[in-house]
């Protein structure tokens, strides 16, 4: 069953939903095209779990957690938080750097004894 609209889809009530019943899957694609999908003036977009809000990224409680920035063509990633890493993280930039601004102090430490 097929329903073809050629032009805009509006829903104008406060708390509008598309609701998918099936058993399997719900698409959303574009033949021709890419997709946007935008919370209104300031708005936010919850997909599963994981809330957008403009340029950060977070959950419903914190809302900030990752922030994504960029000037003049570099790329920033701030995280708001304590990160974890299980594996190697490599800096390949010619002049790369670790910096800490804090007002205290700045340690590195293993948890494991050297073999």
């Amino acid at each position: 069953d097929n329903v073809d609209i050629a032009g805009a889809l509006e829903m104008s009530v406060n708390a509008a939903a598309l609701t998918h019943t099936g058993t399997t899957s719900l698409a959303i694609s574009s033949t021709s095209g890419h997709i946007t999908i935008a919370g209104g003036s300031s708005g936010y977009v919850d997909v599963e779990s994981i809330r957008f809000t403009n340029a950060q990224i977070g959950i419903s409680t914190d809302t900030d957690i990752i922030t994504l920035t960029s000037s003049g063509g570099t790329a920033d990633v701030d995280v708001d938080g304590a990160m974890g890493i299980s594996n190697t993280v490599t800096l390949s930039a010619a002049a790369a750097a670790l910096t800490h601004s804090g007002a205290t102090s700045f340690a590195i430490s293993s948890s494991q004894a050297a073999a």
